[in-house]
């Protein structure tokens, strides 16, 4: 039998060297910590994808397919160019950036394409 460290409430056990936990409480409640760590995260990135979406959708409005807007004015809105959920690149090696069903194309360096799918 090794002397072991427990992994979430860092007391000393005896055990296999193998173990990682001295109780099956401390086991749970650091599986739990870490799949609520997990959890929060997603909730977070699911929340900008999202907000993202809806100021695509706004600036859109219902009936176009395609339009350009400045990256500034997306910008001033809160849209977050980091968080999108694909890439896709054309024949002309153009990268289109997927928010859902919108995705963007920077035009230029000051302007964006923002097309529905």
């Amino acid at each position: 039998m090794a002397q072991l460290e427990c992994q979430y409430c860092k007391k000393e056990f005896k055990g296999r060297i193998d173990k990682k936990f001295c109780t099956v409480f401390c086991r749970n409640q650091f599986n739990y910590q870490r799949r609520k760590t997990t959890k929060d995260i997603t909730k977070e990135i699911d929340s900008i994808l999202h907000r993202n979406r809806i100021l695509l959708q706004t600036v859109m409005g219902e009936k176009r397919q395609r339009m350009k807007i400045a990256r500034l004015e997306l910008d001033k809105m809160g849209f977050n160019f980091n968080y999108i959920t694909g890439i896709y690149k054309n024949s002309q090696n153009k990268t289109y950036h997927y928010v859902y069903d919108y995705a963007w194309m920077e035009f230029s360096t000051q302007e964006i394409l923002v097309v529905r799918k």
